[in-house]
């Protein structure tokens, strides 16, 4: 079942473009912090129950428990007051450096709302103007394919570039200003103004448009302008390898549970040769909800006015509806009753009834290595979810939580149960394909409507399907869904359909899958595979061994890699990177060897060694 495509554009739409060189933990909750420009106080005194908050910190806590982030930090703010703050996981799994409220993380696409404000100063000044043409500051625009394109188009993803013109070189331009011409060079992949497509690359040809009209460099105008005024203190942008700040940076992760990989460590340097449009920013969540409170007062803090009315109009006014990465379908959300929409560099939640139109229930924006912010102006409240767990959906799963929880109670508690024609659908299948290995997959009924909860991915919106019996994801309409019966008529089976394949997750305690539990691999039936493989070039011996029922290789180090066999094929790919897959080599009924291919690796050829 590939739904990885699926989550992939979906955490992706904090969504950099950087493609970046490539174990569950306890929780570790800290103290509530009585730091910071939003003083404590009790849930009780702004009007919410403090066992709701409890709640919530127990959903995130089991983020960590269920390896679905490594680590990171919840902050509640309601009329301006901290009402939760804490701590979860680590920010350092190799070091063992627990995290901490105040750790400073990678914001990646966060950034994006300080550089479209940035560009918003300019316009309130009249230095800018939406219908400018940006060939008009950047003359690498000024081509047959990129002339056209507005300032406006850029701010709205609406221009028509790709997510990115970087490959894996970060330093292919010798500065922002030389990168954003680029990116006009390059030009669009379809008709600007068309439709809304995430671009980074547009993003980072905003920030050179700042830095030609102000004759600063980005990170220097939005630290006076910006930073500053906002007392961001915590904020900056990590450039320089010397930077003694850089103590406080978390570790970034990339992955999925039980195979997170560290890709960043903050003491080898900075990721970025200088300061990009798109990311580069790094803060943490008090200082993030010091820009989002601003957003939420119209422009102001305290007396200052930062931003005009006008300029925070312009952001928080929905202009498309917003799409996932790479993609044409919407951008999924867990509010109840709400469609994600994107203004001018910021993402909006809309009522779907006003289709577009009026002010927006929540604002916010997100960043791809996991960071999160979400503001209810009308609630006058704040939720921040900050980790660096790249590839996970956490922060779409505590959706629903801070829904349920801290929005609509009543509605959750006095929601219809599940028609009685579907109610036998509802209960727990246990899948063991493709990554998934003997996970429990949940069919619940939310939000007026059947789900399919994937533990380590997301809970799908399922909708009927063409078929009469059939279902399919509200995200994916191609991931088709049946249920199989017993002789009896009881539901025993969810059976998945996709790119041609066909999936059978048993239910839990059925026959069905006790029969599935005795046909898994033992020492006995898995015989002709088991023993050590030697690759002769590197002399690297890799053992292929039995664990829980699947096959697995252990590699040099003793970790185990657990193998999936894929249907019709001989290819065993390995369930933590399905990219990765062997093939075994059979003769005379013994298989002799052994070849992995794919991943982006040289193929590898193993000798088996002797049997086992």
């Amino acid at each position: 079942m590939n739904s990885h495509s699926i989550v992939r554009g979906i955490s992706a739409l904090a969504l950099t473009a950087s493609l970046l060189p490539l174990e569950a933990w306890a929780a570790s909750p800290q103290g509530t912090s009585s730091q910071g420009p939003f003083p404590v106080a009790t849930p009780e005194s702004v009007g919410i129950p403090a066992a709701a908050l409890e709640a919530l910190a127990t959903e995130v806590d089991g983020y960590v428990a269920r390896d679905l982030i490594v680590g990171g930090e919840l902050l509640v703010i309601k009329d301006r007051r901290t009402v939760l703050h804490r701590s979860f996981g680590l920010r350092d799994r190799e070091k063992g450096l627990a995290w901490t409220n105040g750790t400073v993380c990678n914001i990646r696409s966060m950034t994006k709302t300080l550089t479209g404000a940035a560009a918003q100063l300019l316009i309130d000044r009249g230095e800018l103007f939406l219908d400018d043409k940006v060939a008009d500051h950047l003359p690498g625009f000024d081509t047959k394919k990129s002339r056209e394109i507005t300032v406006e188009q850029l701010l709205t993803h609406r221009a028509g570039l790709p997510l990115t013109i970087l490959t894996d070189k970060l330093d292919a331009h010798a500065d922002l200003v030389a990168q954003g011409n680029a990116v006009g060079a390059r030009g669009p992949d379809f008709e600007p103004g068309s439709r809304f497509w995430y671009s980074d690359a547009g993003t980072d040809a905003v920030g050179a448009i700042v830095e030609v009209l102000t004759g600063m460099k980005l990170d220097a105008f939005v630290q006076e302008e910006l930073l500053l005024p906002l007392g961001m203190s915590d904020s900056f942008y990590y450039l320089a390898k010397d930077d003694p700040r850089k103590s406080s940076i978390a570790s970034a992760y990339i992955g999925a549970p039980g195979n997170w990989s560290r890709f960043f460590d903050p003491e080898a340097g900075p990721l970025y040769p200088f300061a990009w449009g798109s990311q580069t920013l790094y803060s943490t969540t008090v200082d993030y909800a010091k820009f989002l409170a601003m957003w939420m007062d119209g422009g102001r803090v305290g007396e200052r006015v930062v931003l005009s009315p006008d300029a925070i109009a312009r952001t928080l006014t929905a202009r498309s509806e917003m799409s996932m990465l790479g993609s044409s379908a919407r951008f999924p959300t867990s509010f109840r009753g709400l469609d994600v929409h994107y203004g001018q560099m910021a993402v909006l939640h809309l009522p779907i009834e006003a289709k577009g139109s009026g002010p927006a229930t929540i604002v916010g924006h997100s960043g791809s290595d996991g960071t999160i912010a979400w503001g209810w102006p009308q609630r006058d409240l704040m939720v921040l979810f900050f980790t660096q767990s790249r590839g996970g959906t956490a922060a779409l799963r505590l959706e629903e939580s801070i829904d349920r929880l801290l929005i609509a109670p009543e509605a959750y508690a006095n929601a219809p149960a599940a028609p009685a024609e579907l109610a036998p659908l509802l209960g727990s299948y246990v899948a063991d394909w493709g990554s998934h290995m003997d996970e429990e997959f949940t069919v619940r009924w939310r939000n007026g409507q059947l789900a399919l909860d994937v533990p380590t991915e997301l809970v799908y919106e399922l909708r009927p399907a063409a078929t009469p019996g059939q279902w399919s994801y509200a995200v994916n309409p191609g991931v088709l869904l049946s249920f199989g019966r017993d002789e009896s008529g009881a539901v025993d089976c969810l059976t998945v359909l996709e790119e041609g394949m066909k999936f059978e997750a048993p239910r839990k305690g059925s026959a069905r899958a006790a029969a599935a539990a005795r046909e898994r691999l033992d020492e006995t039936s898995a015989a002709k595979f088991l023993g050590d493989y030697r690759e002769a070039t590197q002399g690297v011996t890799i053992g292929i061994v039995v664990d829980r029922g699947n096959l697995a290789v252990r590699d040099p180090s003793g970790a185990l890699f657990h193998l999936w066999k894929q249907p019709n094929s001989e290819r065993w790919r390995v369930r933590a990177n399905l990219a990765v897959h062997f093939t075994f080599t059979e003769q005379e009924g013994r298989i002799v060897s052994c070849t992995r291919r794919g991943g982006g690796a040289p193929e590898l050829l193993f000798v088996r060694q002797e049997a086992r």
